[in-house]
């Protein structure tokens, strides 16, 4: 039922995101067509940040800059991230030449050694970020969990 329920949960994501992304990039080229500016109307642009990895290097958001992304805010308490962990590993490894994910732990709710031990459980292999202050959190608007948000190719908000 878990599974079920969380692939449901991924599969629906999924599908609105690439619903989107279809409609936006059509809705982008009626607008530079009938306008004399083109892309005046444009998606607003994720903001840049820069967190530690499960690796101990850093990251930036804009490092994925040219693959669609799925940016996923989640703590190891959290049920549903839990639930969706497994599903998000899969679709990473069918997809990973095509869309990035990357998971921010929202560490100031969360530990380190916490996080680290969901990312090792769940065999994760797509970057994961430890948002320590919670202000890339809190930026991102990201007050329930999983937040999830798509970027496109140019880093724009889907």
């Amino acid at each position: 039922m878990k599974r079920v329920l969380g692939l449901s949960i991924v599969l629906v994501l999924v599908g609105v995101f690439l619903w989107n992304v279809i409609s936006d990039t059509k809705q982008v080229e009626e607008r530079e067509t009938a306008s004399n500016s083109p892309g005046e109307e444009r998606q607003m642009v994720a903001t840049d940040f820069e967190l530690e990895t499960l690796t101990g290097e850093t990251m930036k958001l804009s490092d994925t800059r040219g693959k669609i992304t799925i940016l996923n805010f989640w703590a190891s308490w959290c049920e549903p991230c839990k639930m969706e962990a497994p599903h998000l590993q899969a679709f990473y490894e069918e997809n990973q030449d095509k869309v990035e994910i990357v998971a921010v732990n929202i560490t100031d709710q969360d530990s380190v050694e916490k996080a680290t031990a969901f990312a090792e459980e769940y065999g994760f292999t797509f970057p994961v970020l430890f948002d320590k202050t919670g202000d890339v959190s809190t930026m991102y608007g990201a007050f329930t969990i999983p937040t999830t948000i798509f970027l496109n190719e140019e880093g724009e908000i889907v």
